[in-house]
């Protein structure tokens, strides 16, 4: 009897921690920057590819990433290879948790934690306005600002 409690105990623990590590990982850093995000390379495709070439746009790389379209192309390869050899990340192209998290160090999280932007000193044009309509977690949408008069140059959904 004593060793079922103790099994049942275990359990009940093990259930517990990886239920609240799943709750606290899952939205930690979702919400307010780029930690987290998946590891992105040539060939994907879909909303977080629109999320960055959106901030590559905002890091000054626009000419090489050419139309945000969700498609990891070469012109998306050159960029993100620009961006990882500038700030002394490994330039492969790949944009694995560690080009996410240095792009991560110029956003700006407002008090509410359901909106965010990406605004680095390298552009003076463009800047990324990201945020959860409704403070629905579950969704991201993001705007792509051109700086003078903060028009929107694109918009879109990242999940």
């Amino acid at each position: 009897m004593k060793k079922k409690m103790k099994t049942i105990l275990s359990l009940t623990l093990a259930s517990v921690a990886l239920v609240g590590s799943l709750g606290i990982s899952g939205q930690a850093y979702a919400d307010n920057d780029f930690r987290g995000w998946p590891t992105l390379r040539s060939g994907s495709t879909g909303g977080y590819v629109r999320a960055l070439q959106s901030n590559l746009w905002a890091y000054g790389y626009q000419s090489t990433v050419g139309s945000v379209d969700g498609s990891f192309g070469s012109g998306v390869t050159s960029a993100v290879r620009a961006f990882q050899t500038k700030f002394g990340l490994t330039s492969d192209g790949v944009v694995g948790s560690g080009t996410w998290n240095r792009m991560s160090q110029n956003v700006v999280t407002e008090a509410t934690d359901y909106i965010f932007y990406l605004d680095t000193p390298y552009s003076s044009t463009y800047w990324v306005n990201y945020y959860h309509p409704g403070a629905n977690t579950s969704t991201l949408n993001y705007d792509l600002m051109y700086k003078g008069g903060n028009s929107t140059v694109n918009t879109g959904r990242v999940y």
